[in-house]
């Protein structure tokens, strides 16, 4: 039975992340915000209630709740004119996160994970800091966070539940708003901007990372009364940082070397110097302990998470994330499930006959590099459920987790000799009659998708094409392979979805066949 997770603060930056994650992993999401918007299809919505009022009634809203993720905040403010901050910070931080934390207590529910702030530890360091260093806050803001980690964590000793703390530095990817993408867009710009000899080092997550962390920290029993640093664990310059979000935008970045001592001054004489210690200072943290305790990596590098963020500003907007069920026809369903039946019997007739070449080619592998022949790796099935892809393995052991057009961008050089014939023969992908024989995968369909391939998996969502099981050849794949940007590869996709029949596929088998004859596949 899948589990329930209670999402406080669901339509918020981070929020919207954190639901489409969980929504893939298979749990059921309960979106508490105040407004239906940016809910994804799939997740349950709830009006949540106002959470700078006293005695707040939680009521049906954790009924049926096994989880529950608070990420509602009142956040930050420069020049707060609240009569006293401290108390309005401290209404929804703390005083609404304690009360929905008491409740759930009472009911037994298994998790409650809090979204606090690297806030708490103050706003610059002079090394990475970690989870034994004392609080420091400066601010109103900060307090209320620390207050709130120090009750929760108490209430979590009296009561047994299971209360987990993650203190994120600042949190970025496409859609942020406030200073972050103000700095990219100058930066895509060409604006000059005269950081270019500021050497500091911030943390910072990807949006993708941080929700990733959540999911474990869902589960994971090590996870329980702990507070947990988040990080991409790389850290960079503002400088750096720049030239990275105006390389993904395809520009170079104009950035002046003017000294750190005169940007200083200036932010003195123009009542900015909050501004400029923020972009000056250093402020590190170490994850090491949620990588150590939880098994935690960040399923994002730092360059492809800064490039995605960067890239996104030369991206339209989504008119809809909505999705679209295609209404397939009794005969096209029909095909589907014959065809299914039809493929288990031709996967078990290929594994048979070509043993001797799985035999042969296994040897081969083992030869070429060191390292297992078959290579497993999570992609996305049918709805995206995640499920277990087999390859013959064309790349060295160590490579990293990433699609092979994110290898290509990233000029990385993995793959083996013998593994560069296995791609332009499309021979790796052999294995993959052991996923049609499971029900996993089809002869034919669209290529499964990495987990973490977010925009392909959220585009498919909203062509529909996310209802067909993954192929081990597809019409993107021979009319176009990794050399499609994403938007045209769905494009491609849903063109076969609506002209799924059996002439279609077999236009495709024989494009594939003429593909591994030629040697035209994956280079």
């Amino acid at each position: 039975m899948e589990k329930t997770v209670l999402v406080i603060g669901a339509s918020g930056f981070v929020g919207k992340t954190v639901m489409r994650d969980l929504l893939i992993r298979g749990y059921a999401v309960r979106a508490a915000a105040r407004q239906p918007v940016g809910i994804p299809d799939g997740a349950e919505y709830a009006v949540l209630p106002d959470l700078t009022q006293p005695d707040i009634a939680w009521g049906a809203l954790l009924d049926g709740v096994d989880r529950i993720v608070y990420l509602a905040a009142r956040v930050h403010v420069m020049n707060d004119t609240h009569p006293d901050p401290l108390a309005a910070y401290m209404a929804v931080n703390h005083d609404a996160a304690l009360s929905l934390a008491h409740e759930a207590a009472r009911r037994g529910i298994g998790r409650f994970v809090y979204l606090s702030s690297v806030k708490v530890n103050g706003e610059q360091s002079t090394r990475p800091l970690t989870e034994l260093d004392p609080p420091q806050p400066t601010d109103p803001y900060g307090i209320s966070k620390l207050r709130a980690e120090n009750a929760l964590l108490q209430l979590g000793q009296e009561t047994g539940l299971a209360v987990t703390i993650l203190r994120p530095p600042l949190v970025y990817g496409p859609g942020v708003k406030a200073n972050f993408m103000a700095l990219a867009r100058a930066a895509g710009r060409g604006l000059p901007l005269p950081i270019g000899a500021v050497q500091n080092r911030r943390s910072m997550v990807y949006v993708e990372n941080l929700a990733d962390l959540i999911a474990v920290t869902l589960e994971h029993p090590a996870a329980a009364g702990e507070v947990f640093f988040a990080s991409d664990g790389e850290d960079l310059s503002t400088a750096a940082l720049t030239r990275g979000l105006a390389e993904a935008q395809g520009k170079a970045a104009n950035l002046p070397r003017v000294p750190v001592a005169l940007l200083m001054l200036g932010g003195r004489l123009t009542g900015r110097s909050s501004m400029i210690q923020r972009l000056t200072n250093s402020l590190q943290v170490s994850s090491e302990k949620a990588r150590e305790r939880l098994d935690w990596t960040p399923p994002y590098p730092v360059w492809q998470a800064i490039a995605r963020t960067g890239g996104s500003l030369n991206q339209p907007p989504a008119q809809s994330t909505a999705h679209v069920k295609i209404q397939l026809s009794r005969s096209q369903r029909l095909y589907l499930s014959a065809r299914t039946l039809l493929e288990k019997v031709a996967a078990t007739a290929g594994l048979i006959i070509l043993s001797p070449v799985y035999l042969l080619l296994t040897v081969l592998i083992r030869l070429d590099s060191p390292g297992p022949a078959l290579f497993e790796q999570e992609r996305a099935g049918q709805h995206h459920q995640p499920f277990k892809i087999y390859k013959f393995r064309t790349m060295r052991s160590d490579a990293p987790n990433l699609s092979t057009e994110e290898m290509q961008r990233s000029g990385l050089k993995v793959i083996t000799h013998l593994g560069a014939f296995l791609r332009r023969t499309s021979l790796d992908e052999l294995p993959q009659l052991l996923n049609v024989l499971k029900g996993e995968m089809s002869f034919v369909g669209p290529r499964p998708a990495l987990m973490t391939q977010t925009p392909v998996l959220q585009l498919r969502e909203q062509a529909g094409v996310d209802q067909l099981l993954p192929g081990i050849t597809g019409y993107a794949q021979v009319t176009g392979r990794d050399d499609l940007q994403d938007t045209e590869k769905v494009e491609r996709d849903a063109y076969y979805l609506h002209r799924i029949g059996p002439g279609m596929d077999l236009k495709i088998l024989q494009l594939t066949l003429n593909s591994v004859v030629k040697g035209t596949g994956n280079k």
